[in-house]
């Protein structure tokens, strides 16, 4: 990320960055849970090749505190594992 800015790439091979199948709209999914969470995501897709690819980008305002950070982290986190397949 650059300042608080980051993006966060979901692929289904982190070696290889194969990304998941355009029919699961991840993407789409993460925005869902987050905003249930009590959370605000920017979520894209399409990334890798205009179709294929999904990603989350954060935008914290810069007084953001640390436990705020922290309360960020974890609801990601959260998202993360309740949308991206096992």
């Amino acid at each position: 990320g650059r300042g608080l800015l980051q993006a966060i790439e979901l692929v289904a091979d982190r070696e290889t960055k194969v990304p998941f199948d355009p029919s699961l709209k991840l993407h789409e999914r993460a925005k869902k849970d987050a905003f249930a969470r009590g959370m605000l995501i920017y979520p894209g897709g399409g990334t890798a090749d205009g179709r294929s690819g999904d990603h989350i980008l954060l935008a914290p305002p810069y007084n953001v505190t640390d436990q705020e950070l922290e309360t960020i982290v974890s609801l990601l986190g959260e998202t993360i594992d309740a949308v991206v397949p096992a």
